[in-house]
């Protein structure tokens, strides 16, 4: 009887331990099936953040806004702009690429964000051909020289008979150092042979102020905040650092048109997304924003805020992303600039 209830004991035991491990199999299974399903998820699945390393509100800001609203549109799916400014756009970048590279945070980027200050900063915390993918272009702007009404000159020919014969003695504005409005005045003065003096700005907005006042000379001012000012009877546009006339102002001539050919240095905004981004990912993000930038109601406003629309698609925005890291590099070393090659 004592043997017979024991028999039994064991017997239940058994079939419960056996219990016990068929279901924590089974929630295993559940378990697995679960993250299966949620990595064969279309992409994408759930919201998209795009990181602007750029102050709210700002010109550059327009680029991810506009973007925002229509690639949102495409994906069926939300995306947000995520400002992140400061520290010459390092915090915002730094807060992009070391995101899971899934496609569901991507960074708004530029040359004078991901690529000149890397070419000029020995301690530059990132490497442009290693740390960030680019992915796809969407839009540009360039620089227009301009100065104060009181200088007297006319036209660009003018300005650099005027400026050679004081050479070091006037003073011209442009944001950041290293920017484009920067670079684009280095190119200037090798190309003309002629010295300014720099006064760099945070904002293209403090740069116009003082060019207003009388305070610098001339500026280096970036077309979306020329479109502000294009009608002021205060300042002289005298040419345009583009291969083609711009939007905003159809009547400011080229550098090229006023015999100064190759200063025609753009500011280009493509998306970049963390390294190790899987390939279907990056062509459906490409395919989506190269949609976005070619249509022309998109177009419209991105020319409103003095943008020029550049669509290119993800193999031809690799090339230009390569090809500009050539150039700057050359022209940066030749110049001097930065700590890099003094």
């Amino acid at each position: 009887m004592a043997m017979g209830r024991m028999f039994w004991k064991q017997s239940l035991a058994l079939i419960a331990r056996r219990g016990t491990a068929c279901l924590l199999f089974m929630l295993c299974a559940l378990t697995a099936f679960g993250e299966t399903a949620r990595a064969e998820d279309p992409f994408p699945s759930h919201q998209i953040t795009l990181i602007a390393p750029f102050a709210a509100g700002g010109s550059a800001d327009i680029v991810s806004r506009i973007l925002a609203e229509g690639l949102g549109t495409r994906l069926g799916q939300t995306v947000i702009v995520d400002n992140k400014p400061g520290g010459n756009s390092v915090i915002g970048i730094r807060e992009a690429i070391k995101s899971k590279p899934d496609g569901y945070t991507i960074l708004l980027g530029s040359l004078g964000a991901n690529v000149t200050p890397a070419l000029m900063q020995k301690d530059y915390p990132f490497d442009p051909l290693r740390d960030y993918m680019p992915i796809a272009t969407v839009a540009e702007w360039s620089a227009l020289f301009v100065v104060n009404k009181k200088v007297p000159v006319s036209n660009l020919k003018e300005f650099i008979a005027y400026a050679k014969e004081r050479p070091g003695k006037i003073n011209f504005g442009a944001t950041g150092y290293g920017g484009l409005a920067h670079m684009v005045s280095e190119v200037f003065m090798q190309q003309t042979g002629i010295s300014m003096q720099h006064v760099q700005y945070k904002a293209g907005s403090q740069a116009t102020t003082d060019l207003l006042s009388g305070a610098i000379d001339a500026h280096m001012m970036s077309s979306p905040v020329a479109a502000g000012q294009i009608e002021s009877t205060q300042l002289k546009f005298l040419a345009v650092a583009s291969k083609h006339r711009l939007g905003v102002a159809p009547n400011v001539p080229t550098m090229a048109e006023e015999g100064y050919p190759g200063i025609d240095q753009t500011n280009w905004q493509a998306i970049f997304a963390p390294p190790g981004l899987p390939q279907p990912i990056r062509d459906r993000l490409a395919q989506e924003i190269l949609a976005v930038a070619s249509d022309p109601a998109t177009q419209a406003k991105m020319k409103l805020g003095g943008f020029e629309p550049l669509p290119l698609d993800g193999p031809a925005t690799e090339r230009m992303y390569r090809d500009e890291i050539v150039r700057w590099t050359a022209i940066i070393k030749e110049r001097g600039l930065g700590d890099r090659y003094r």
